[in-house]
């Protein structure tokens, strides 16, 4: 919430800004729906989970750093969203069986990230973007889950993994009036990725298990303006 506020709090303050520099293209305020697919993690031996893809939601405000330079700094927060994790079987080696149930267990994901872009036109109506930003991703798994032998128990394990992204963006730009629209995509890629060290049990999953979590690609679109 207070990432949120902070970003409202700047893209209020872009028009203002614009006012003086004529059509420069100061900042741009970009709407996007990015989804992404968390990593597996082994919960047992021989058993490997991970929740199904998801999209969130978020916003990212891009300020040009010079006059007319294609460089520009950038602010973004995804929005929290989640999915559940899928396993459901035995996992005991003899019998008798013992069932592991974790599809009550959602892994919810969402990052705030500052970043650089260099955005070169393609002619009057579109753009081709190079974008690298640290990402700072909540990876929280919570929820309840069960085993045969132990019943039921709770998670809520929370982690914070800041690390580099590179992303790509292709987009359309039509003229409206004083301000441009945009519309486009954009792919990210992770600079690097956790490795889980041992199986824990979900009562103690560590900060390494949740890290190994974290997606290594997103893909979104994206619709805004530029002042």
């Amino acid at each position: 919430m207070k990432a949120l506020i902070f970003l409202l709090a700047i893209a209020l303050s872009i028009p203002l800004s614009a006012q003086g520099r004529g059509t420069e293209g100061v900042g741009r305020i970009l709407l996007f729906g990015e989804a992404i697919q968390t990593q597996g993690i082994l919960l047992g031996q021989g058993i490997k989970d991970q929740a199904d893809r998801q999209t969130g939601f978020g916003l990212r405000l891009q300020l040009n750093m010079a006059g007319e330079s294609p460089w520009f700094g950038e602010l973004s927060a995804r929005f929290q969203s989640g999915a559940a994790m899928s396993t459901n079987r035995d996992i005991s080696s003899v019998p008798p069986a013992n069932i592991l149930n974790v599809t009550k267990v959602q892994v919810d994901y969402s990052y705030w990230a500052v970043g650089a872009a260099y955005l070169i036109p393609l002619g009057a109506s579109g753009g081709f973007g190079v974008h690298i930003e640290g990402r700072a991703e909540t990876i929280n798994p919570k929820g309840s889950y069960s085993t045969t032998n132990g019943g039921t128990a709770q998670i809520d394990a929370m982690t914070v993994y800041f690390r580099p992204w590179v992303r790509l963006s292709l987009e359309g730009r039509i003229k409206t009036g004083s301000l441009l629209t945009l519309i486009g995509a954009d792919l990210g890629v992770a600079a690097t990725k956790a490795s889980q060290r041992s199986i824990v049990p979900m009562s103690q999953m560590d900060a390494p298990t949740l890290r190994a979590l974290a997606p290594t690609w997103s893909g979104a679109l994206y619709a805004g303006v530029q002042f």
